[in-house]
């Protein structure tokens, strides 16, 4: 399953333009030096604002490309349906199945699959603008403490897209409808973020607010005690999801 999902992907148009769309996007940040966002708190956009007038480095433009990377939500959510999406919109799921495949395989093989293109999907990100903003002003400076930053905050990404991606999968087994599952991984972050904003006094909501987490990763400074809770709840909401959905998967008649 693994091996068919990644030659049906590599030979699919869609996976292509994808890419296309996402280096697009990031040239044009390049090129204006300015960021945006689609969603988020006035902490993300005072950051943006003091990183639009900067100069726009290989090592600034990752930390300031930081802050809109939620936007690789919409480039993931076609490379979701191409994946673990695909039998469910196209009624084959019965096929592999019937031919011996275990329902723990094929469940754990296509989500492998996804987690593995999250992470290149996240590296080709943060590659395009550290080399496009190389090119075009010079590297800037590397310590340390940046490569450490980066891979904490590329870490901490990771974790929330896969938590907000966990709802979708979730959504697909329960109802065997890539639709309904795309249109929930839309709108989850925004009920997230409208529910942060109603109930800011309430600080452990902002855990669940993952497309605001994804965005704010690298300048929000965390506890050791803020951390563990946001951690903890990404991975208890990526875990709580998958299991659902295997139960789920597992005792329904195919």
């Amino acid at each position: 399953m693994i091996r068919a999902d990644t030659y049906r992907l590599l030979r699919s148009k869609g996976f292509y333009i994808t890419q296309i769309l996402m280096v697009i996007v990031a040239m044009i940040s390049i090129s204006t030096s300015s960021v945006g966002m689609i969603l988020g708190n006035d902490s993300v956009r005072q950051f943006q604002n003091v990183g639009n007038r900067l100069i726009w480095t290989g090592s600034t433009s990752v930390r300031i490309m930081s802050s809109m990377a939620s936007v690789l939500i919409y480039f993931l959510l076609p490379l979701f349906i191409m994946t673990i999406g695909f039998e469910f919109s196209r009624k084959t799921y019965k096929n592999p199945l019937s031919s011996g495949m275990t329902r723990l395989n094929f469940f754990v093989s296509k989500y492998v699959v996804f987690l593995f293109l999250t992470v290149c999907q996240i590296i080709f990100f943060y590659g395009f603008v550290f080399l496009g903003c190389s090119l075009k002003n010079g590297i800037g400076h590397i310590t340390r403490h940046f490569i450490v930053k980066w891979l904490q905050t590329a870490s901490l990404q990771f974790v929330e897209l896969s938590a907000i991606f966990a709802v979708a999968v979730l959504i697909v087994y329960l109802f065997f409808s890539t639709l309904t599952a795309v249109v929930t991984t839309i709108l989850f972050p925004m009920i997230m973020t409208l529910m942060f904003a109603l109930f800011y006094k309430h600080k452990w909501v902002g855990n669940f607010n993952f497309q605001n987490n994804v965005d704010s990763a690298y300048f929000t400074y965390y506890t050791a005690s803020g951390m563990t809770q946001l951690l903890f709840v990404a991975l208890g909401t990526i875990l709580v999801c998958l299991v659902i959905s295997y139960l789920t998967f597992r005792r329904r008649d195919l």
